[in-house]
């Protein structure tokens, strides 16, 4: 296959390789195709341009359905619009009439054609509309994730006016945060309205640094006397130019110049860092503009409930550490000690709304360039049969950043939704890290299309990367996050996967603990003794379904063995009696469809459902026999057909009505506990 620059070939040149690229069925190959297409306008209104088009929608239809969007979406980038605009045409005109008005009908890989070629001929305002009109009816797991990179790939670009958002303010002293020149001997009078907005952006999310020619010691005395030195991070006091000294904050402080703000009443000053720093917005402090602006920023800023100022604090050490022992950048990360653990499953709804922040504040390292809608994470690290959800936790010897790092990746699909960072953790290799730990999970993306920006070149190398199933990791990360009082648990959801989410609606929280694999309860742990090393409170509650699985006893049988499970199921019973425990038995539903007993990978459906009747008997048995001690409850006579998504997984309103359910049991059993205390 020839490739060609410029214009050198003949119309009759130009179909040949057009027709030869169109039948390869390789979206990859049609860029090359539409670089061009526009110096050849009059080639496709011809009968075999229009049979070029037809062989072009093929293979995007094709792509689409194949479940590879990005590759689409990449393919189009270079596509004139009026050429888009044909191909659109024709599309529709092979659709049945009015299809367009009943766009719920079309096959997905259709709408998302239709909805890319719109967005591709400038209709770029229609896209979502479309999309949000073909919605109803369909799979939302696999119908969802497409739609919203398609719509958010031609989302009309925001309007500049107002969009500024701050992640840091750098102030000058004299004649901007007070009045009067302390080189001169005057004696400072601050500007209170000044100092107002920088305690308050702090508590808002938005960090003020200081870039002053003084003394530093008498700039540090003075502003200590008002209550303000530690109210700023990275002071920059020094009788240097401004330019250089502000390029090289951002630097250290691992941001873009695009989200810093310069206050300063020289204009001399103002406009060489202007120039030297390409991107960062500046004000005259003795304009009127200067409050004003700021006044807007911290109303735009108000709904941000938690201060930064520690976090750079943290990075200011580290900088000037580094800079003070002159170490390289790989011995720099070694010395740090840097640690991680991975959160995935229901263990990140905790962190729900920390994940849409991260992701919706990250420009530099958001990878893919995208964006969550408010609310809708939750239901997303909920389907774990579509989505895997990992976050990352990062500390070293300076202290604790928190939740840095957030992978959203659809695997029935395989696309990747979301990747992005914490500057905070610029440089110290979380990225392929977290790369790391996907690939180990089957998810191999380094090289994924959906990377909007090139990954860092840092090497995890100096990570040492921890297990969140570790108790001590564990209770290091939410000591932090969602501190809470251990000596007070009192109740354990034993749920497997869905225990977090069981954990996450009840009202209940304060005194439970939840499983989440791979820390979890088992019933062939009763056979190896493994049990022991867990803790068991007072009330359990168990999902009888995280037993009914094959692979779940495959240390000591290649399948469910009844006899086995037997003696595991006595020896929990009999600890549950003789410890004195209330335990809330749930079991799932039996006698189902083949397709809802399609569990997991490798699973024989045929036999699991035979075996569903067979188990739950012996738990009816037990609740039976000791109805002190089991409460017993049939999912199958409180769930509905469509809130199965199979017999072992359930959809968010299910959850929730199950975690009701639970919080109910919770109640009557302590009531009836303190009753027979008092008596």
């Amino acid at each position: 296959m020839r490739l060609w620059i410029g214009t050198d070939l003949s119309e009759q040149e130009f179909g040949d390789l057009a027709e030869e690229l169109v039948l390869r069925d390789d979206a990859t190959l049609l860029p090359h195709l539409l670089l061009f297409a526009e110096r050849h306008a009059d080639f496709w209104p011809g009968t075999r341009g229009q049979l070029v088009l037809a062989g072009m929608l093929r293979v995007l239809v094709d792509t689409l359905e194949a479940g590879e969007t990005d590759k689409v979406l990449d393919a189009l980038s270079s596509c004139p619009a009026a050429l888009a605009q044909q191909a659109l045409d024709l599309l529709v005109t092979a659709l049945p009439e009015g299809a367009l008005e009943t766009p719920a009908e079309l096959d997905d890989a259709m709408a998302f054609c239709i909805a890319i070629l719109a967005g591709a001929s400038g209709q770029r305002d229609a896209v979502a509309v479309f999309l949000d009109q073909a919605r109803p009816g369909r799979a939302e797991g696999f119908y969802g994730p497409p739609a919203a990179r398609i719509a958010a790939h031609f989302a009309p670009a925001a309007d500049k006016t107002g969009a500024f958002k701050p992640k840091l303010i750098v102030w000058d002293l004299d004649d901007t945060l007070w009045h009067g020149t302390l080189a001169d001997g005057d004696a400072p009078v601050l500007i209170e309205k000044r100092a107002t907005f920088v305690r308050a952006f702090n508590r808002h999310g938005v960090v003020s640094a200081i870039c002053s020619k003084n003394e530093l010691a008498k700039a540090r005395e003075a502003l200590e006397g008002f209550g303000l030195w530690d109210a700023f991070v990275f002071p920059r006091i020094a009788f240097v130019p401004k330019g250089a000294v502000i390029r090289q904050m951002i630097a250290d402080m691992q941001l873009r110049p695009e989200n810093v703000l310069f206050i300063d009443d020289n204009p001399h000053n103002l406009h060489e860092v202007a120039d030297a720093v390409p991107g960062i917005s500046v004000v005259d402090a003795t304009s009127g503009e200067c409050d004003a602006l700021l006044e807007r920023l911290l109303a735009e800023n108000a709904h941000v409930e938690k201060s930064r100022v520690a976090d750079y604090r943290l990075l200011e050490t580290k900088v000037a550490e580094r800079a003070a022992d002159q170490l390289s950048d790989e011995a720099f990360l070694v010395q740090s000690g840097i640690h991680a653990t991975f959160t995935n499953r229901m263990d990140n709804l905790e962190f729900a709304e920390r994940i849409e922040e991260l992701v919706n504040r990250s420009n530099q390292l958001n990878y893919t360039q995208s964006r969550i809608e408010p609310g809708t994470i939750r239901d997303k690290i909920q389907n774990i049969d579509h989505y895997e959800v990992l976050c990352a936790f990062v500390w070293d010897k300076y202290g604790y950043y928190g939740l840095v790092g957030v992978a959203v990746y659809a695997f029935r699909t395989q696309t990747l939704e979301h990747f992005a960072f914490s500057c905070r953790i610029m440089h110290m290799g979380v990225e392929d890290a977290m790369i790391r730990e996907l690939a180990e999970r089957g998810y191999p993306l380094h090289a994924s299309p959906a990377f909007r920006k090139p990954l860092p070149p840092q090497s995890s190398r100096a990570i040492t990367i921890l297990s969140y199933a570790d108790a001590d990791v564990r209770a290091r990360v939410l000591a932090e996050e969602a501190p809470r009082d251990w000596s007070k648990v009192d109740l354990r959801i034993m749920a497997d996967c869905q225990s977090g989410a069981f954990f996450h609606y009840s009202r209940h929280q304060a005194v439970t603990d939840f499983d989440n694999a791979p820390r979890l309860f088992s019933l062939p742990q009763m056979k190896c003794g493994a049990y022991r090393e867990q803790a068991f409170p007072r009330h359990l509650v168990y999902t009888a379904a995280t037993d009914y699985i094959d692979w779940r006893w495959e240390k000591f049988s290649r399948e469910i063995d009844h006899a086995l499970f037997l003696e595991c199921a006595d020896m929990f019973v009999d600890m549950a009696v003789r410890g004195g425990h209330k335990v809330l038995l749930f079991l799932p539903p039996e006698g189902l469809g083949l397709k809802m007993y399609e569990l997991h990978k490798g699973c024989v459906p045929e036999r699991s459902r035979v075996w569903h009747p067979v188990l739950n008997h012996y738990w009816r048995g037990v609740a039976a026999k000791f109805p002190g001690v089991f409460t017993l409850v049939e999912l199958a006579e409180v769930l509905a057909p469509d809130e199965l998504i199979h017999a072992h997984h359930y959809v968010p309103s299910a959850l929730q009505r199950i975690s009701a359910m639970i919080d109910d049991w919770y109640d009557t059993e302590t009531a009836a506990l303190g009753l027979s205390r008092a008596a």
